[in-house]
C-alpha cells in the first residue's frame, strides 16, 4: 500500500499520497451514512419540536424516516465491516506491518499541550506530527467506541421484542438513551471540531478534497505532517522546501530577495 509508510513512491507530482481508494470509499459510506442518520435520527430524538414535526413531514411520516434511518444504519455497518476488514487482510494476507502510527502515545499529550500553548499565544512553535495528529487519532477512536454504542444499542432498538426476550427490562430504555445521546455528542463533534480542521481551517478552506483524491498537496503536508513529510522527502533524497519556494523570482526593478530558509523540521536521523 502506497500510504502505508513514508516512501518516495508516495509523491505524486506536487502532491503526496494519503489515502488509498479503499479508504476513501469507507470514508464516503461513513460520511454518507452518517448525514443521513444525523438528519433522519436527531427529529425522531426530539420530536416534540416544530422543526422536528414539519421535517417528519417533508419525508411523508415517521415510518418513512425511520426506514431510511434503518438503511442508513446498515451502511455504517457495512463500512465498519469494511474496514476491519480491510485491516485484517493488510496485516494477515499482504503482510502489511501493524499501523502503530495511529495508536495513541505519550507523545499526543506533548503535541495537545504545546498546541495549546501555541494557541494562548506562549510559544511561536505549533506542535509538529507525524502520520496522524492527536486531533486526527481521536476521531479514529472515537468511531470505533461509538460505533460499539450506536450499532450496540441500534440493534436493541431495531429489534425490540428479541432483545426483551434476551436482555433485562431495563436494557431497552439504556439502549434508547445510549444511542440517542451518543449520536448528539457525535453530531456536535462533528460540526464543531472535525468539520474546521478538516475543511474550514485556513489552511484547507473550503474543504479538504484528499478524501476524495486520496492525495495532499506538498505544502500543506509540509505544514499538517511536518515530521512524515521530512521523512518522505529523504527517503526520495528531495529537499524539505522545493527550489522554486526557496527562492521566489525577483521581478525588474525590485530588490534582491534572499532565499529562504528551509522548514524548521529536523531531518530524521
Amino acid at each position: 500500500m502506497a500510504t502505508s509508510g513514508a516512501t518516495a513512491d508516495r509523491i505524486d507530482g506536487d502532491s503526496i499520497r494519503r489515502f488509498d481508494k479503499h479508504q476513501r470509499i469507507q470514508h464516503i459510506m461513513l460520511f454518507s451514512s452518517f448525514i443521513l442518520l444525523a438528519i433522519t435520527g436527531l427529529p425522531m430524538k426530539f420530536s416534540e419540536w416544530a422543526i422536528s414535526q414539519w421535517w417528519i413531514g417533508v419525508w411523508g411520516g415517521i415510518g418513512n424516516m425511520r426506514a431510511v434511518h434503518h438503511a442508513a444504519a446498515w451502511i455504517m455497518i457495512a463500512a465498519c465491516v469494511y474496514h476491519m476488514v480491510y485491516l485484517l487482510v493488510s496485516l494477515t494476507v499482504l503482510k502489511r506491518p501493524f499501523p502503530t502510527h495511529i495508536l495513541p502515545r505519550p507523545q499526543d499529550v506533548k503535541d495537545l499541550i504545546q498546541d495549546m500553548k501555541y494557541y494562548v499565544g506562549l510559544t511561536d512553535e505549533p506542535a509538529k506530527f507525524g502520520r496522524f495528529s492527536y486531533r486526527e487519532k481521536f476521531d479514529y477512536w472515537a468511531v470505533g467506541w461509538g460505533m460499539v454504542i450506536m450499532i450496540g444499542g441500534g440493534f436493541v432498538l431495531m429489534f425490540p421484542v428479541g432483545a426483551a426476550n434476551i436482555l433485562p427490562g431495563w436494557a431497552i430504555p439504556f439502549a434508547l438513551v445510549a444511542h440517542s445521546d451518543e449520536a448528539v455528542l457525535a453530531v456536535g463533534w462533528i460540526l464543531v471540531v472535525h468539520m474546521y480542521f478538516a475543511h474550514l481551517h485556513p489552511l484547507v478552506f473550503p474543504m479538504n478534497k484528499a478524501i476524495f483524491t486520496g492525495k495532499v498537496p506538498m505544502h500543506q503536508y509540509r505544514e499538517e505532517h511536518g515530521l512524515e513529510y521530512a521523512q518522505i522527502m529523504a527517503a526520495a533524497n528531495l529537499p524539505l522546501v522545493p527550489a522554486e519556494e526557496m527562492a521566489p523570482p525577483v521581478t525588474a526593478g525590485s530588490p534582491a530577495i534572499p532565499a529562504i530558509q528551509e522548514s524548521g523540521i529536523a531531518e530524521p536521523a
